[in-house]
C-alpha cells in the first residue's frame, strides 16, 4: 500500500489536522511500525488503531442509538421471523479472510456487506435498514444470524480494533451464552450489547431452540469525526490489501 499517496489524497480531500493517528495505523498495517496492543486478550492482527481503549465490553446504556435500536426490536424481529417462515437463504457463516472459521450451525442472513446492501434485504427487510441507519455503523457487515441447538462458536478473533460488534437479541432460549475475553454474559431479547471482538471471544447454544440475533459493527467510540471519515475512505484499500497478503 502506497502510505504517502494515501495520507495526500486524505490531506487533500480532509485537512492535514487530526490524521495523526490514522497514519499511525497504516504504519503499523504494512510493518512499518509495531503495534502496542493495551490488553493480552485482544489480537488485533488484520487492522490495529491507536490510541483508543481496549475494553472486551463497552457500556451500551445512555447511547441514543440504541434507545432507538431497542424500540425497534418489534418490528426488526417480525422481519426476521417473516424471512425464516419465507424459507430465506440462511447460509454458514464465513470469514472473508480466514476460511478455516466456518462453523457448521452458524448460519446468517447477509443484510450488507462491507457497507453494501443486498437488493434483496432492502426490500424484505425495510424496518431493519431504516433502524440501522440511527447507529454509527462501520462498512463491515449487517447480519442475521442463527445459532443452531448444541453448536459451539470456538473462540477466535475477528482483528480489527477499530470496530466494535453490536447484538440485537431477537430469539434467546435458555442454555445460550458467548464470552468475550475472560467475562461471560448472556442475551436478552430486545436489549442490544456491545463489545469488541478484536477480543478472543466465543459463543454458544446448550439449549435445544435456535437462538437469534441482529449482528452489525459500529466504530469505536472514540474515534474522531475526521477519522471516521478517513477511514470510511481507506476501508477499501485495507479490503483489498488484507486481501493480497
Amino acid at each position: 500500500m502506497d502510505i504517502g499517496g494515501a495520507l495526500a489524497e486524505l490531506r487533500q480531500s480532509l485537512g492535514s489536522r487530526g490524521l495523526e493517528r490514522v497514519e499511525e495505523c497504516l504504519r503499523i498495517l504494512v510493518g512499518q511500525q509495531a503495534p502496542a496492543y493495551l490488553h493480552d486478550d485482544q489480537e488485533p492482527t488484520r487492522l490495529f488503531f491507536p490510541g483508543i481503549s481496549a475494553l472486551p465490553w463497552h457500556d451500551s446504556s445512555g447511547l441514543a442509538w440504541v434507545a432507538e435500536m431497542e424500540a425497534a426490536y418489534p418490528r426488526i424481529r417480525e422481519e426476521f421471523l417473516a424471512l425464516r417462515e419465507a424459507d430465506a437463504v440462511f447460509a454458514p457463516f464465513e470469514d472473508l479472510y480466514t476460511k478455516e472459521l466456518g462453523w457448521q450451525g452458524w448460519d446468517t442472513y447477509q443484510l450488507y456487506r462491507n457497507g453494501t446492501w443486498r437488493e434483496e434485504a432492502l426490500q424484505r427487510c425495510p424496518a431493519t435498514r431504516r433502524a440501522l441507519d440511527t447507529t454509527p455503523h462501520g462498512p463491515r457487515d449487517a447480519m442475521f444470524t442463527v445459532l443452531n441447538p448444541g453448536v459451539h462458536i470456538t473462540p477466535h478473533t475477528g482483528g480489527v480494533n477499530l470496530l466494535l460488534t453490536a447484538h440485537l437479541p431477537l430469539v434467546v432460549p435458555p442454555g445460550c451464552g458467548i464470552k468475550v475475553g475472560d467475562e461471560e454474559r448472556g442475551w436478552e431479547e430486545g436489549k442490544v450489547i456491545l463489545f469488541d471482538d478484536s477480543f478472543i471471544h466465543e459463543a454458544w447454544n446448550r439449549g435445544t431452540r435456535q437462538r437469534a440475533v441482529l449482528l452489525w459493527d459500529i466504530w469505536h467510540p472514540e474515534l474522531t469525526p475526521v477519522e471516521i471519515r478517513a477511514l470510511e475512505i481507506l476501508m477499501p484499500r485495507f479490503h483489498r490489501y488484507l486481501m493480497a497478503v
